[in-house]
């Protein structure tokens, strides 16, 4: 028996290093469209709907934005939004400007560039955004992640937010 498990065991040890390693991509630190996230966290507390539009590209498909009007019936709450197109989220931004006050969209660590092998260029980044129900007085605080995915011109072909609004929805009570 004890020879058995020595086999095993040295069978196992030599499979493990006959793996190929094979590098799919490369993660950046600092990178140009990492930037151009920074900027969007900054125009987002300006409330810049204009200027935030202009980093996306004409035909950008954004994902995740929940709702603007807040739906928790059990359909909405376990069904995917369909996305929004750039005219659809300036107008959600224009009503989320409208409904909060005193945002601030502050970065969770580094974001990271992503740029696997045969795949756009993409940006992850966790952010802690704060802001102020206007009717409550009451503060929600949000931790959100953002995967931005650049076409070949620079420009955001895709979003895809994810967050939970329950502080959301606290604050608008």
């Amino acid at each position: 028996m004890k020879k058995l498990l020595i086999v095993i065991f040295i069978a196992c040890s030599v499979s493990a290093y006959a793996q190929k390693k094979v590098k799919n991509g490369v993660i950046y630190s600092e990178h140009p469209y990492i930037e151009v996230m920074r900027q969007f966290a900054r125009l987002y507390e300006q409330h810049d709907t204009a200027a935030m539009g202009r980093l996306f590209a004409d035909s950008a498909k954004i994902y995740g934005m929940m709702r603007y009007a807040v739906d928790t019936s059990k359909a909405a709450q376990w069904s995917v939004p369909p996305p929004r197109t750039v005219a659809e989220a300036k107008a959600g931004w224009q009503q989320v400007f409208e409904t909060w006050e005193h945002f601030s969209m502050k970065p969770i660590g580094t974001p990271d560039g992503l740029k696997y092998n045969k795949t756009p260029f993409t940006v992850q980044s966790w952010w802690l955004i704060t802001l102020t129900n206007r009717k409550t007085q009451k503060v929600a605080k949000i931790e959100m992640v953002l995967f931005d995915i650049f076409n070949t011109d620079g420009k955001i072909a895709i979003q895809i937010g994810f967050y939970d609004p329950m502080s959301l929805l606290i604050a608008m009570k």
